[in-house]
């Protein structure tokens, strides 16, 4: 039975959401559990205590016309101090840790309605309509997990720390997801770690602004995926932005905001936070690149170039066992490559996929039309047609089975149970109806195993593999004949619904046929006859001369005209 990436479903998501939401209402509020945790005045705390930025009573000290003083205010006690009743600082945090614990049932719940609505609407939103790799049940695990993960980390900073809290490197993920698939899930998933990230300071207001700009800038100023280490960079920017942002809400809150006076507290400025944190996020995204696209299901630039190296010991196998097949995968590399550029999907994908795709043949090579020798009698002239189908049908199989065992990453083995699709092989089929069909068998025995192909770069491998082979009949090649022969191809796939679950649209298609024509007239493109070709065929004897005698030559048909 041939195992294929599984879609996330209705039931998955909201399992999946569940899941999620127990696991970081347990984060949120765990510590209010541990009884040795707790404040008390004249002994030293065991965890950070902190205040979410808001409104606070100043004793001694009267706005003019007013009955109380306040100010507003952040408030962190650091690990370890010693609680003191004369300190309003410490009274504040006192007074707040009191009212958390202990937790009731009823905040616990509440907190966890609202962790299960964000994740059941990113959920929602990522099998509805992200694009089709996000819609993998093993991707949508992946982006939880990568948000927990990264929670942890924050609830760590915030309970372990002293340091301001815009420090976290909230924006790792939006670029791991930006890099890995596209910016609109990136920025979704932003949005819903921007409330769970405040939702552990009781939705601060500031911090949920700020983590939510960050993420964004970071998103959008991350330009050039071939480079990862933009991501650096991108996080730098974000942070400055934050910055901005951060001292237009204390002016809105406050009146006023003196840069100086918070730069001169050094390790404690809330500048240096912001933009510390963005630089942060953007490191974090860097160092950790390689096990997040892992646990995305994605796989990283650096391998897929590893993956074009010609002497991998799997390419290796197949120019040794399956050479013509060999040569018509490569000359798909190039054709596919070119075209996935065309329309902005992933054209180094798509050229390592076009190497491993038919790795199956090298079982049974000399099923395969491309690998008889000249004049070599095919092994299906005795072979029933459901026997040939299913020799046929079979590279399929094999192939996913030996680019798993090989280690190949998922999205490249992807590849070679989706380039034939569900489609039937008619050649076969028409052959058994004309015996007679004897067996009484139906369509379904002549249908590839695979599955139609759920992205852009899957589709596109599908129709070069039929054209590259179709190419090689047109002559003369002119580009009017390579665009009929490409549009009717196109139109097959289209009918036979093999294009449904791509993501491919009109305009893509359009593309494609223009980029893939352009590409083909390239490839067959003519050349000048070299001289010697021109020349009349080298003079033969057909029986021995005698010994001293010089026969005349036997001078050949005068050549025919060679069209222009």
């Amino acid at each position: 039975m041939l195992r294929t990436r599984v879609r996330a479903g209705a039931v998955a998501g909201l399992l999946a959401s569940l899941v999620f939401a127990a696991l970081f209402s347990g984060l949120q509020s765990f510590e209010l559990f541990i009884d040795a945790w707790a404040p008390r005045f004249g002994e030293p705390t065991r965890v950070a205590l902190r205040v979410p930025y808001g409104p606070r009573i100043v004793q001694g000290q009267r706005a003019p016309g007013s009955h109380v003083a306040y100010e507003h205010a952040r408030t962190v006690i650091a690990p370890g101090t010693v609680l003191s009743e004369s300190s309003d600082d410490h009274r504040a945090a006192y007074a707040y840790e009191a009212v958390r614990r202990p937790p009731r049932a009823s905040r616990i719940v509440a907190v966890a309605v609202i962790d299960f609505t964000l994740a059941l609407l990113l959920s929602t939103y990522l099998r509805r309509f992200g694009q089709n790799r996000v819609k993998l049940l093993r991707t949508q695990i992946g982006v939880f997990s990568l948000m927990l993960a990264l929670m942890v980390v924050v609830k760590a900073i915030l309970l372990f720390t002293s340091v301001p809290e815009f420090w976290v490197p909230i924006a790792a993920v939006p670029l791991w997801i930006a890099l890995s698939f596209d910016r609109r899930t990136a920025f979704l998933v932003n949005v819903v770690l921007a409330f769970l990230a405040s939702s552990l300071l009781r939705f601060d207001l500031v911090i949920l602004t700020v983590i939510l700009v960050r993420g964004m800038a970071a998103t959008l100023l991350f330009l050039d995926k071939k480079r990862p280490r933009q991501m650096l960079a991108a996080g730098a920017l974000a942070g400055l932005f934050s910055c901005g942002l951060y001292v237009a809400i204390a002016v809105v809150f406050e009146g006023r905001f003196d840069v100086f006076a918070d730069l001169a507290r050094g390790g404690d400025s809330l500048l240096v936070a912001n933009f510390g944190g963005g630089v942060v996020g953007g490191l974090t995204a860097v160092l950790l690149r390689d096990p997040a696209e892992r646990l995305l299901g994605a796989v990283s630039r650096d391998k897929l170039l590893d993956l074009t190296d010609l002497e991998h010991p799997l390419l290796q196998k197949m120019a040794l066992e399956a050479p013509g097949s060999w040569e018509h995968a490569r000359a798909m590399a190039n054709l596919a490559e070119a075209s996935a550029a065309a329309i902005g999907a992933d054209a180094l994908l798509t050229r390592v996929g076009a190497y491993y795709h038919d790795l199956g043949k090298t079982v049974q090579p000399m099923y395969f039309v491309e690998n008889l020798a000249h004049g070599e009698p095919s092994p299906h002239e005795e072979l029933d047609p459901d026997v040939s189908a299913d020799a046929i049908m079979a590279h399929v199989v094999l192939g996913t089975k030996v680019l798993r065992e090989g280690g190949i990453p998922e999205p490249v083995v992807e590849f070679a149970y989706t380039h034939h699709g569900t489609q039937l092989v008619e050649y076969f089929w028409h052959r058994c109806q004309a015996a007679g069909n004897p067996k009484g068998l139906g369509e379904a025995h002549f249908r590839y195993p695979g599955m139609k192909p759920q992205t852009k770069e899957t589709a596109i491998l599908m129709l070069v593999d039929s054209i590259e082979a179709a190419s090689r009949t047109i002559d003369p090649p002119e580009r009017e004949r390579f665009e009929e022969m490409i549009q009717r191809i196109v139109f097959t796939k289209l009918r036979a619904g093999q294009l449904d679950d791509s993501g491919l649209t009109l305009a893509d298609l359009h593309t494609l046929i223009d980029r893939m024509g352009a590409t083909l007239v390239n490839m067959y493109h003519h050349r000048i006859r070299y001289p010697w070709q021109s020349r009349p065929p080298a003079q033969h004897w057909t029986t021995p001369p005698p010994p001293g005698t010089v026969p005349a030559p036997q001078l050949p048909p005068p050549p025919r005209d060679e069209p222009r």
